[in-house]
């Protein structure tokens, strides 16, 4: 038999909310369409709600650095995802952290269930170990660990399809980087220097002739002719080559970061056509 999802009563609603009150507030961002994306499954505790209160209640707030707020069990009864929910932390520094990208860290918090770790150590080849967001659905994936109550599971397809999903997502670095410059780098080497985008934890740079690109009226297509940087992590790099007589390269920098990368528009009204769909059909892009 398929596994049950408990039905919360308005009367259970009143009741889990009253060890709460007097607290510290807390938001929550959990089942953001509202279509039940709020339960865990634990074989020991059953049906985990990350969402218990219903909108703006006692959830579970993620943000790009931590995840605060609160489950519940019916079981075990109140999960603390921090020591800031309650204050706690000059007595107990815990809490379970987001690295940004959506990889958590640290433990959870439970009276009854113990210590729950999101990033166990020691998985013994168990894959789906340590819980992940997905920075571009939001949806978790993976398992937590609890001594006392074992795994606890975030998705799953079966025997009965339960997921958790956030509306917290980790953004593309928004615009291309400014202040593109290039000095001689020594022979026939060039380095390139670029502004530092915020958001954005590396960077694709793709190059091509002046002489195509003016020819062609600003056709990034059929001017681009390689990615010679892709997922730099620094914000300059060398190149060396040296164009024609009476020619020049041209060079474009697009951030990027887990969620996905940024774009080589400059975003100015002057700008004819999107530079993005006309590098990527050169066939020359950076994967």
């Amino acid at each position: 038999m398929g596994r049950q999802r408990p039905r919360a009563s308005p009367c259970l609603v009143l009741m889990i909310l009253i060890p709460l009150t007097g607290g510290t507030a807390v938001a929550e961002n959990i089942d953001p369409n509202n279509d039940g994306s709020k339960y865990a499954w634990s074989e020991n505790l059953g049906w985990l709600n990350a969402r218990p209160g219903g909108s703006g209640g006692p959830g579970v707030q993620v943000s790009d650095s931590c995840l605060t707020g609160w489950m519940w069990s019916e079981s075990a009864g109140w999960i603390n995802l921090s020591c800031a929910n309650d204050s706690s932390c000059g007595t107990s520094s815990y809490g379970v952290t987001n690295d940004g990208c959506g990889t958590l860290l640290g433990k959870a918090w439970s009276e009854n269930a113990g210590w729950i770790d999101f990033a166990p150590s020691t998985c013994g080849g168990e894959l789906t170990c340590g819980v992940r967001i997905s920075p571009t659905t939001g949806i978790f994936t993976g398992r937590a660990w609890s001594e006392n109550a074992g795994w606890m599971t975030f998705s799953s397809t079966s025997p009965t399809p339960h997921q958790v999903m956030t509306s917290w997502r980790r953004a593309a670095p928004a615009g291309s980087p400014s202040g593109l410059t290039a000095a001689q780098a020594g022979g026939n080497n060039v380095l390139l220097s670029w502004t530092a985008l915020s958001g954005a934890t590396s960077y694709d740079v793709v190059q091509g002739r002046l002489s195509t690109l003016m020819s062609s009226n600003g056709n990034f297509q059929s001017a681009t002719l390689a990615c010679v940087a892709n997922d730099t992590p620094g914000a300059s790099i060398t190149i060396g080559g040296t164009p024609s007589v009476g020619d020049g390269y041209w060079f474009l920098v697009r951030g990027g970061n887990c969620a996905g990368a940024g774009t080589y528009d400059s975003g100015a009204a002057s700008q004819v056509g999107s530079r993005n769909a006309e590098i990527v059909a050169s066939g020359n892009d950076c994967p």
